[in-house]
């Protein structure tokens, strides 16, 4: 065979592999196409629009705290001999919490028994002198002098029994300190001290808290004060507690922190449900922003991230990811504030099957 035929043979070749590649690729694309685009399938669904307008609401942590605080301390010094309460003790008025050492303050009392056991026979003892003394100037056998220094020694023992009877008034009033009870219906939230330490005078030992006028303290930043007035219904999450309590807002401290630039807010709480010390959360709403919402019944998860189908204007079922804010409650089961991703006035599927695909038709059950 010469060259001038070979080539003429690989040159057919070459072109009939050319043809038959090219039939292939045809085929691959056309079955690629027919796999990417599957049929469009139409869902009758419920389709809301759009519109502008979520809560402007600020959510501030705090605490349950009592309006009547009492510490409890005594005038004297002394070893903790029994305390009978820990944190957490519920105390009635008059019930005894605390007892110091009392060894002292008894053998003071008795000195000053004895003072005034003392004084009181001189006293007694002046006055019968005195009326003896009365008698005998009656009858002009005494002079005026010697009848006056009687009354005056009469007067002085009268001064001294009282004195002596202050002493031990004194006295047992410091017993009293040894023995320190409560002097409201409350509950313990410290102890300062314990059985054995060494109390000293104006020290505290215990602080009690009542359970009347109970106060949910929180702290509310410069910027969000304005929309927080007195007598405003707050929306309070108690940790603990299945159901939310309603308070109202009782005071706003007018002076902020120097650190933390924010006012103290204190909102009265529902009488017989808490205990001071219980922490939570306040909601506070503020008024309305001009950001959109949606229900929460339409979010989709696509990609580990949340977002809606919005209907465009053809009726196509289009997969928008969404950046969402702050969730609510609402009648339609909860909404959510969107960000960034949707505006006013599109309309969006409500409860989206979960067979929905991009491009879809949709048709609306409701008027939108």
């Amino acid at each position: 065979m010469n060259r001038d035929s070979w080539s003429c043979r690989a040159g057919r070749g070459a072109l009939l592999a050319g043809v038959l590649c090219g039939a292939l690729m045809g085929c691959s694309r056309r079955d690629a196409s027919q796999v990417a685009a599957p049929p469009v399938q139409r869902w009758t669904l419920l389709v809301a629009v759009v519109v502008a307008g979520t809560p402007d609401q600020y959510s501030a942590s705090g605490s349950v705290r009592s309006e009547a605080r009492v510490v409890l301390s005594s005038r004297l010094g002394g070893q903790v001999r029994a305390m009978a309460v820990n944190e957490g003790d519920a105390v009635k008025r008059g019930q005894l919490l605390v007892q110091l050492e009392a060894a002292e303050v008894s053998g003071a009392i008795r000195q000053a028994q004895a003072a005034q056991a003392s004084a009181q026979a001189t006293w007694q003892q002046a006055q019968t002198e005195f009326d003896r003394y009365q008698r005998l100037f009656e009858r002009g056998s005494i002079s005026d002098n010697e009848w006056r220094r009687a009354q005056l020694r009469r007067d002085a023992a009268r001064e001294a029994q009282a004195q002596a009877q202050a002493g031990l008034d004194t006295a047992r009033a410091q017993r009293e300190q040894t023995e320190l009870r409560s002097p409201i219906d409350g509950v313990v939230i410290h102890r300062h001290h314990r059985v054995g330490d060494l109390a000293m005078p104006g020290q505290p030992l215990l602080t009690l808290e009542s359970l009347q006028g109970l106060v949910f303290e929180t702290f509310v930043p410069e910027g969000r004060l304005a929309g927080i007035v007195v007598g405003q219904s707050v929306t309070l999450q108690i940790d603990g507690m299945a159901e939310p309590l309603t308070g109202q807002v009782s005071h706003v401290v007018p002076v902020s922190d120097e650190r933390s630039r924010s006012h103290q807010v204190k909102i009265t709480v529902p009488a017989g449900r808490l205990v001071p010390g219980q922490f939570g959360r306040a909601l506070f709403n503020l008024g309305e922003r001009s950001t959109p919402s949606v229900p929460r019944s339409a979010l989709v998860e696509r990609g580990g991230l949340q977002g809606v189908f919005v209907v465009d204007a053809q009726g196509h079922a289009r997969f928008r990811w969404l950046r969402l804010g702050a969730e609510w409650a609402a009648p339609d089961g909860g909404r959510v504030a969107v960000a960034a991703g949707l505006q006013a006035g599109e309309r969006l599927v409500l409860q989206p099957d979960a067979r929905l695909r991009e491009g879809d038709l949709i048709v609306a059950s409701n008027p939108s």
